[in-house]
């Protein structure tokens, strides 16, 4: 790598990052996924740095996934509900 190309790396402004917990016991020891062709691996059971953008998406799967269980748990009910 020349000198120009590691000089533009280091150039390259910082995306900002927030700190996020995730229990391990429903995922696992590591939370893997892509995000725009990005992969990223992200350790369970610990606070880590994560950019904003993925804790975004994070945050947003996993507000999918609880609104899911509780409109499975709703037909699952005594009674349950109609579809139609």
């Amino acid at each position: 790598m020349n000198q120009e190309s590691k000089q533009a790396k280091t150039c390259e402004p910082k995306e900002p990052t927030v700190s996020i917990y995730l229990p391990g016991e429903s995922i696992g020891p590591f939370l893997e996924g892509a995000v725009n062709g990005v992969a990223f691996r992200i350790p369970t059971d610990r606070v880590v740095e994560v950019p904003k953008r993925i804790a975004a998406v994070i945050r947003e799967s996993r507000a999918a996934l609880q609104q899911g269980a509780r409109m499975v748990s709703a037909y699952r009910d005594i009674g349950g509900r109609k579809i139609g």
